[in-house]
C-alpha cells in the first residue's frame, strides 16, 4: 500500500543558532533521502523564528522534495511579499515550491487579529496566483504589482487549503491545488472529508482527482509507547481547539462529548498553545477528552504502532500524511527520523 509522506521541520529549534544550521540542513537532507514527498515549516512568529529563513535552508538542503510553508495565513504577509517568496523558493529548487494556506491561529490571534474568513482566503490565493502568472492583481480592492513575473520558473505554484470544517473542505476542493485536512483519522471522518473535498471540486467543474488530499497527524514516535503518547498530548490539545473552535456541526463529534468539548473551547489558553506543561493538556485530561482526542488526531507509539495505524488509515483513503519529527532538539530528531526513514517509510514508499 503506497503512502506519501510530508514532513514538518523546525518546531524543536524555532530560533536557529549559527551552529544549528548544519544540523538542521542535515535533518532536511535525511528526510529528502528517505523519500519525503514534501518538507515544510510552520509560519507563526509567535512560536518561533522566521519561516522564510527555515524554508530557504530547506530549499538548499533538499534535492527532490517539495519545499514550502505549512501553513501560512493571509493576514501577516501581503500577497506581493508571499508571491515573491514563492517565486524565489521555486527558483532555488527548480520548481519545487508549494504553500499551504490556513485561516490563522497562533500567528494571528496573538497580534490581535481574528482568523481569516473563507472569502479573504480565496481573495488572497487568487491574488498570489495572478501575481505569479501575470505580475498584477488586486487584493481587498487594492492593486498589487511585481516586476519579476516573466522570469518565474512556473506561472503557478501549488497552493493547498488547510481545512478542518465542512465549509473549508468545500472551499479547498473548489479552489485548492490540494487540501490539507486537520479533521482527524477516524474512519467516518476520513470518508466525510474526502466526500466534501470532492463535492467542492465537482461544483467548480473540476475533476476530484485533480485535488490532492493530505491528512495531518499529530505525531510522536518513541521506542516506549506510553512516552510517545504522553509527548503528543500538547499537540493534540491544540488541534482539538483549532479544529472545533468555529462550531461542532458536521464534524462527527459524539453526542456525549459535545458539551465537554464546548467547555474545553471556552477556556482554551492561547498563550499555552502546544506547551507540554501548559494548561490545555491538563484541562483536556480533566474533562475526560484525552482518549478521544488521541484516537481522532494522533499517530503515536513505537515503529510497529505507526505501521499498523498508517496501514489502517491508508486503507480508508488517507494515503497522504503530513507528520512531524519527534524530539525536542535536532540530535533527538535525527534519531527518530532515522527510525521513521529506515523502519516505517520503506513499508509504504514504492
Amino acid at each position: 500500500m503506497k503512502v506519501a509522506f510530508g514532513i514538518s521541520v523546525g518546531s524543536s529549534t524555532p530560533l536557529l543558532r549559527r551552529e544549528d544550521t548544519r544540523k538542521f540542513m542535515d535533518l532536511v537532507k535525511m528526510a529528502d533521502d528517505y523519500g519525503a514527498e514534501a518538507i515544510g515549516t510552520f509560519d507563526t512568529a509567535f512560536i518561533g523564528g522566521d519561516a522564510y529563513v527555515r524554508a530557504t535552508l530547506i530549499a538548499q538542503a533538499s534535492a527532490r522534495a517539495r519545499v514550502g510553508l505549512r501553513p501560512t495565513n493571509p493576514l501577516t504577509r501581503e500577497p506581493q511579499v508571499m508571491a515573491s517568496f514563492l517565486a524565489s523558493i521555486d527558483h532555488l529548487t527548480d520548481g519545487r515550491a508549494f504553500m499551504d494556506m490556513a485561516s490563522g491561529d497562533s500567528a494571528v490571534l496573538n497580534i490581535g487579529y481574528r482568523a481569516a474568513s473563507r472569502a479573504r482566503i480565496e481573495d488572497y490565493v487568487t491574488c498570489v496566483r495572478d501575481l505569479l502568472a501575470k505580475g498584477q492583481a488586486t487584493y481587498q480592492g487594492r492593486p498589487q504589482r511585481v516586476r519579476w513575473s516573466s522570469s518565474a520558473v512556473r506561472p503557478r505554484v501549488p497552493i493547498s487549503i488547510c481545512a478542518e470544517g465542512p465549509r473549508m473542505l468545500h472551499l479547498g476542493g473548489r479552489i485548492g491545488d490540494g487540501v490539507v485536512a486537520g479533521t482527524g483519522l477516524l474512519p467516518e471522518v476520513i470518508k466525510d472529508t474526502i466526500a466534501r473535498v470532492h463535492a467542492g471540486a465537482s461544483e467548480a467543474g473540476r475533476r476530484p482527482s485533480d485535488v490532492e488530499i493530505w491528512f495531518t497527524a499529530r505525531s510522536s514516535l518513541h521506542e516506549d509507547r506510553d512516552t510517545a503518547i504522553d509527548n503528543v498530548k500538547a499537540s493534540v490539545s491544540s488541534i482539538l481547539n483549532h479544529s472545533m473552535r468555529f462550531g461542532l456541526e458536521g464534524k462527527h463529534v459524539p453526542e456525549d462529548l459535545r458539551a465537554k468539548i464546548e467547555a474545553y473551547l471556552d477556556h482554551y489558553v492561547l498563550y499555552d498553545h502546544v506547551l507540554h506543561e501548559g494548561q490545555n493538556p491538563k484541562r483536556m485530561e480533566a474533562l475526560g477528552l484525552t482518549p478521544y482526542a488521541l484516537e481522532r488526531f494522533a499517530l503515536a507509539g513505537n515503529a510497529r504502532d505507526w505501521i499498523e495505524r498508517i496501514e489502517q488509515v491508508a486503507a480508508l483513503g488517507a494515503s497522504r500524511l503530513w507528520i512531524g519529527i519527534s524530539g525536542h532538539d535536532l540530535d533527538t530528531q535525527a534519531h527518530y527520523l532515522g527510525i521513521l526513514g529506515s523502519q516505517i517509510m520503506p513499508r509504504f514508499i514504492a
